[in-house]
């Protein structure tokens, strides 16, 4: 096998470069190459949205059941919606805003990952191993130090006024199935860059520990095997999953338990719960339903922005079938879906044109969804690039995580299917 960029990578940092069931690496051999006009907009814009977002949903828990039951926000989790956080009440602390780009080169926001996204090893580590090998500039060069110092204030509000000594008692946790190997790289990659974040004596008392391990306690506790109970929770396990999450011996809820101590402040969460409001695809249709309602809920920047970055979508039931142009072209996906499944390309009658088919579908973690969003479909722009496999032809879509509401580094996935999904590659961003 030919020497590329991924011989460099330690996969002590980056276990699935090599990912398992897959006959291919998970990297492409070469790099997408960006100008700097271009990783300005998409940082830009992902502010610009997040700010948007951020109003939008404080909106939303002020709204009936009729609003959340179109996004399918579960109903065990309403309640717990309202607590409030100590990152200054962001509805999400950690997110990625994900973008395609059209024949025109123009960015459009199709997706954010507001409660559990991965990739952050990709985009924080491995980005610049590559960038080094190709001696181009990596446009996420700062972004680890933006990374550590994020992840230090998310520790000072949280559990700073704990003393090592209670610490030790109430460690902080980074939790997931360790038996998912991109879920427990990530975890393992943001805990330990906590831990080179915090004071040096605080370090021992920051620990992974796999959800199979945990227990729920009466209170609303969560507890380590050892008895200990956590001060704060990382969870690499989406929220509309947990809440349903049951107890094997009665059946009792330990989703909702877990909810109890923490909107009772046993433990400090992230993301808060709140972010799932952000996480439902029916997000989006609302934005556009809020814009048609109340005229003067967003700004006239905020709705340009909205506009400009945010293709037409409705929630299902909205959208007219009949008055759109029979030939235009919509995507429809899931409120819940993930890695691909279940979206479909429309035409302005609603026939199906292409049905996404995704690998594995039965292995992957979602909630079902009872109705959908329909979103105008994006002639993307495609590149060239070279894998495993030979060279191929696709399509990219470009992230941008955000720390807080600061737009932080990029990260890109290729496939040759214009809706990307778990078969989908990495692809390192340089300038």
């Amino acid at each position: 096998m030919e020497k590329t960029f991924m011989d460099e990578l330690d996969r002590n940092i980056f276990p699935y470069v090599e990912y398992p069931g897959y006959p291919f690496r998970y990297p492409t051999h070469l790099p997408l190459v960006m100008d700097r006009r271009q990783v300005e907009e998409i940082r830009q814009a992902s502010s610009d949205l997040y700010r948007i977002f951020a109003k939008a949903t404080a909106r939303v828990k002020d709204m009936d059941d009729h609003f959340l039951d179109l996004m399918e926000i579960p109903e065990k989790l309403r309640k717990y919606l309202h607590h409030g956080n100590p990152m200054k009440d962001l509805p999400t602390w950690l997110s990625r805003f994900d973008f395609v780009i059209d024949r025109k080169g123009a960015l459009h926001m199709v997706e954010i990952n507001a409660d559990t996204p991965c990739a952050e090893i990709e985009a924080y580590y491995a980005n610049g191993v590559a960038a080094k090998y190709f001696d181009k500039r990596n446009p996420n060069a700062f972004g680890m130090n933006e990374l550590r110092s994020f992840l230090l204030d998310v520790y000072l509000r949280c559990c700073g006024n704990l003393s090592a000594a209670e610490l030790a008692e109430h460690p902080i946790l980074f939790s997931c199935f360790h038996d998912y190997i991109e879920d427990y790289g990530t975890t393992l990659f943001l805990m330990n860059a906590m831990k080179e974040a915090v004071p040096e004596d605080v370090r021992e008392h920051i620990l992974f520990d796999t959800f199979y391990n945990l227990a729920v306690m009466e209170d609303g506790n969560v507890a380590l095997p050892d008895g200990r109970t956590v001060s704060f929770l990382y969870r690499m396990h989406p929220m509309e999953i947990l809440i349903e999450e049951t107890a094997d011996q009665d059946g009792s809820s330990l989703g909702e338990l877990m909810m109890e101590g923490y909107i009772h402040d046993r433990y400090a969460m992230m993301n808060p719960p709140e972010s799932i409001i952000m996480q439902s695809k029916g997000f989006q249709a609302l934005l556009y339903a809020l814009m048609e309602a109340d005229a003067s809920f967003f700004s006239s920047r905020e709705k340009e922005t909205i506009r400009k970055y945010i293709p037409e979508c409705y929630f299902q039931r909205d959208f007219r079938l009949g008055d759109m142009p029979e030939d235009s072209k919509w995507i429809r996906k899931p409120i819940w879906g993930r890695e691909g499944k279940g979206i479909d390309i429309i035409d302005g009658m609603g026939h199906v044109i292409h049905r996404k088919q995704v690998a594995e579908d039965d292995e992957i973690v979602r909630r079902d969804s009872e109705s959908s969003l329909v979103q105008r479909y994006i002639d993307q722009q495609s590149i060239v690039t070279k894998t495993d496999v030979g060279i191929l032809q696709g399509y990219v879509t470009l992230s941008c995580f955000m720390l807080g509401d600061k737009p932080s580094a990029l990260y890109a996935r290729f496939s040759e299917e214009e809706i990307a999904g778990n078969e989908a590659y990495w692809i390192p961003v340089v300038e």
